[in-house]
């Protein structure tokens, strides 16, 4: 229960301490972030379109394209129908090598 005058802290999940699972997921929302640029880009729309398209705030479109948003399935899922993408499709194939 939160006390009067005192302001709650916020707490990041614990995968954030593990350095591998850490870079990992860092790794891969980049990449993710990477793919909705293209497809944003392939339909010609500007980041605020995109946004309005998916039901974002503009400056959360930018965070999700630079790979520094957590994206939640509920998210992906509306970015797959603004696209018109199987959801698939956000997950670029890993390179070879990589």
């Amino acid at each position: 229960m939160p006390t009067a005058g005192k302001t709650p802290t916020k707490r990041r999940s614990e995968i954030w301490t593990r350095g591998p699972t850490a870079r990992a997921i860092k790794r891969e929302l980049r990449r993710v972030g990477e793919r909705l640029r293209e497809l944003r880009l392939e339909r010609g729309l500007t980041q605020e379109q995109a946004a309005e398209a998916i039901g974002l705030h503009p400056k959360h479109m930018i965070k999700m394209e630079q790979g520094n948003a957590n994206l939640t399935l509920a998210t992906l899922v509306a970015a797959s129908v603004a696209y018109k993408v199987p959801l698939r499709d956000l997950f670029p194939e890993e390179e070879p090598g990589t």
